[in-house]
Formats: C-alpha cells, structure tokens, sequence
C-alpha cells in the first residue's frame, strides 16, 4: 500500500518525493490523532530541509482529528520526547530520519510515557490508517496549534538535576569538549548542556543548517575532521552526534574515536560505578557489555533490535542502563529514551571521578574486533532467507531473538532485517580479528548462495 515506506517499530521512513509525501505524513499524522483518541500531541522536528513541510502536513493532521498540538519547533529527539511525557501530553511525532541519508526523512511515534511506540502500538496504528475510521473533528472541535519553546531549558535542567551526576566535580575540571553535531537538532542544545556543566566548548558542523558535510552516521571514519579537532585545540574528549541527536560517539584526547560499542560501554560503566543494577542492550551490541556487567556482579540482557524494545526490556527487568551499540544511551532515572546528552553527561561525570585521561580508561576495556555489512536485498522475503541461512548452523548454535544470531565459543555471527532501510545487517565480533571475518565471510557466503544475485565479501 505504501510504495517505498519503510514502516515498523522505528516509525515510518522514506525518500521525500518517493516514499515519504505530505499525503503520507498526513495521513499517518490522523491515524496517530485517532489513535490517541484526540489527544494533546507534541510535535517536533529536526534540521532536514524538508522537515517544514512534513511538519505542517503533520498538524494538519492532527488538529483535523481535534488534537491540540504542541509545536516544539526544531529539537533533539530525546528532547522531544521528554517533552511529551513532561507536558502531560498523550503521544508526539518526531520528523526526522535519525542516521539516514539527506533526502530522507521520517515520523517517529511516542507514547504518553515518552517511550517509543511499542511493536504491538505501532500494529494497531498500522490498522487504523490502512483500515479506518479516521478521526474527524466537526468545525467547531478542531485542534488548535501552541509554538512552545522551552523544550531545551526542561531538557537541560532535567539532566543537570541528577543525582548520578557530581555536577561540583564537573565543574570543577572546567572540560574542554569539542563537539560535532552534524549541523543537525542538537547543533544549539548539546553546546549549551556542556556549558552548562562548565565545559569550555568548541564546535564544528553546528550551525543547525540541516546540511550534512558528512555521513550522518557518528561512525569512526565520518568523524575525522572532528579527531583532528581535538588534536588540534587539546581538548580532553570529542563529541560527536546524529542528525536527531539520539546517538553518541566519543574521541579521546588523543583523538582516536572509541567508537559508538565502546561509548555506550563507558556510559554503562560510569552508571554502574555508581549504582550497580541490570543492564539491558539489543542483539547485537557488543560484548563487552557483558564483561562490564559481570565485573560489577550484575546480569546483561539482550532484546531485539529497536530503541522500543531495549526500553521495554528496561522497564520489566528495572535495568538502571542500557542502550543499543550504535551510541544509544538509555538512562531511566532521566527517561527511557536513546539520547545523546546523558550520554555525554554520564562520561565527564565519570572522568571527573577517575581524575584519568580518557585515553588511559579506554585501555581498560577488553578488545573486541566487530564487523559489519549491509546486504541489500531487492526482495522483501527476509524471514525467508533468514531461515534458509538457518539450516547452514547447527541448532544448539542458534537464537532467533532477532533475525537469527550464531554462537561459537570464540564469538558470533548474526544477520537480521533492518527496521530502517530495505538491507540485510549481517554482524560478527570475535576478540580475534581472523575469527571475526572469517565468520562474517561465511555467513555472507550463504546469503549469496541463497539470494544468488548479490555478491559481498569482507576482505581480508
């Protein structure tokens, strides 16, 4: 039904002008009114050019089903979400694309608590826009749209006001921080939370623009100008964000990238030096999680893929951390939502402590050597393919926690459909980089095998 729209748990995503259309973000913004029964909705968007559009679409919507709105403007995903559950609102809808290229961009849905919609929420949303009825207020019950601005002062006094955080010892160390926002949502709310905890801040790619001078994603090889940075002005960490603001990659003061695994797992640490408790992360973040958690005496658990469903894990086990791989942070005690900010906070929090360079902490991590690949697929049949690639491995090696996931002693393999984009995500991570290919080359070896029209192989 809907032609280039990528639907699911992470919202709906497309191409603007293909997949994703003001028909669409209107549609899908009514169905959301219905589905909040015409609620207060909060809607927020981050710098893409064409988030305006998609936004007016949005609230159209919206009010046409008889919701009051609560325009936020451009914000920070955890930003927005945040504002939902503070403002007593009963959902919001983020426009943004998160780690996707330019010419995408996207809806993402929160529930009244602030979380994402869960699976289960988003199939019933799903039904209500392709099966109707659709809310319709009369003229006289129409929604009405408020501009509030006080998103980023809520945000930064809520992170401030923590207990986890020595804000006197922060201080105190007067950081000096460089941080690399994408010129995305968070190109004016990161720089002032750091300034807030007394950093000396210096940024690049931060004029909120909405142009990209690099790959969205804060990968290592993205974020070299920002290494250099740091390098180059003697800063004591890098900072570097997505688009939306919800992921984190931090650079060391030597400028060398920790990588998204590794921030997340010195985020967790810094939570659980302070207060031990579970931990909660997806399928396939790293290991060295599992290590952490361990050396404070306390369980890891695995979810699927999905910030909704590392929260709801989060919420049953009452986990005090967890988050997904790609830079993730999820901090309950300030909500259940990926964000960049705690992310950040926990660190200097934690190198205030320590009184170390965090070049010397990164040292005591284990090493791990992850890989991965996106396989694009021109059909949709993913399970299918899943379950061929299945009868490849023994039974007692298998999980099917998401996609399917393979066990050995010396690490893992696992291939799974993305919630984002229409690939195959085919990962390996092994202490023995040899290892580590060499399972990653076997698994894409099989999907050729079965797919027979693609062929990849990570080189040695």
């Amino acid at each position: 039904m809907f032609t280039g729209l990528m639907t699911g748990v992470s919202g709906i995503r497309g191409i603007i002008g293909q997949g994703m259309t003001p028909e669409v973000a209107l549609l899908w913004s009514g169905g959301f009114g219905t589905w909040v029964n015409g609620g207060k909705v909060v809607v927020g968007r981050d710098t893409r050019q064409s988030g305006n559009m998609l936004s007016m679409a949005v609230k159209a919507g919206l009010v046409a089903a008889g919701c009051d709105v609560d325009d936020i403007g451009i914000v920070a995903t955890p930003e927005c979400a945040m504002a939902v559950e503070r403002r007593g609102a009963a959902g919001g809808i983020i426009i943004t694309a998160s780690h996707n290229p330019q010419e995408w961009n996207a809806l993402k849905f929160v529930r009244p608590d602030g979380r994402m919609l869960t699976e289960q929420d988003f199939i019933t949303l799903e039904r209500i826009v392709t099966e109707g009825p659709l809310r319709s207020a009369g003229w006289d019950r129409l929604g009405t749209v408020l501009q509030w601005d006080g998103a980023d002062y809520m945000y930064i006094s809520s992170v401030t006001g923590l207990g986890i955080l020595d804000l006197e010892k922060i201080k105190r160390r007067q950081f000096k921080v460089a941080i690399d926002c994408i010129n995305g949502a968070g190109s004016k709310l990161y720089p002032q939370l750091l300034e807030a905890l007394s950093c000396e801040v210096i940024t690049i790619y931060s004029d909120g623009s909405g142009s990209f001078p690099h790959p969205p994603e804060p990968r290592p090889e993205n974020i070299g100008d920002l290494s250099e940075l740091v390098k180059k002005e003697g800063c004591d960490v890098g900072f570097a964000v997505d688009p939306d603001g919800d992921r984190l990659a931090a650079i060391d003061d030597a400028g060398e990238p920790l990588g998204e695994e590794l921030t997340l797992a010195l985020a967790v640490r810094a939570v659980l030096e302070v207060k031990p408790g579970p931990v909660v992360v997806n399928s396939l973040t790293s290991q060295v999680i599992e290590e952490i958690a361990e050396s404070f005496g306390v369980e890891c658990h695995r979810t699927r893929v999905g910030e909704a469903n590392v929260a709801a894990g989060m919420k049953e086990l009452n986990a005090v951390v967890g988050g997904e791989g790609n830079g993730g942070v999820i901090y309950p005690e300030l909500h259940l939502t990926r964000d960049a900010g705690i992310g950040m906070a926990l660190i200097l929090n934690y190198l205030s402590k320590t009184k170390k360079k965090l070049s010397e902490i990164r040292k005591t991590f284990p090493e791990y050597r992850m890989f991965r690949i996106a396989y694009p697929l021109e059909t949709t049949d993913a399970d299918e393919i899943i379950k061929a690639v299945s009868e490849k491995y023994d039974h007692d090696q298998l999980s099917r926690i998401d996609g399917l996931r393979v066990t050995f002693d010396e690490g893992w393999v696992q291939v799974r459909s993305s919630n984002t984009e229409p690939i195959l995500r085919v990962y390996s991570e092994a202490k023995d980089e040899t290892f580590a290919r060499d399972k990653l080359n076997e698994m894409l070896s099989h999907l050729n095998e079965i797919v027979g029209d693609v062929r990849i192989e990570l080189k040695q």
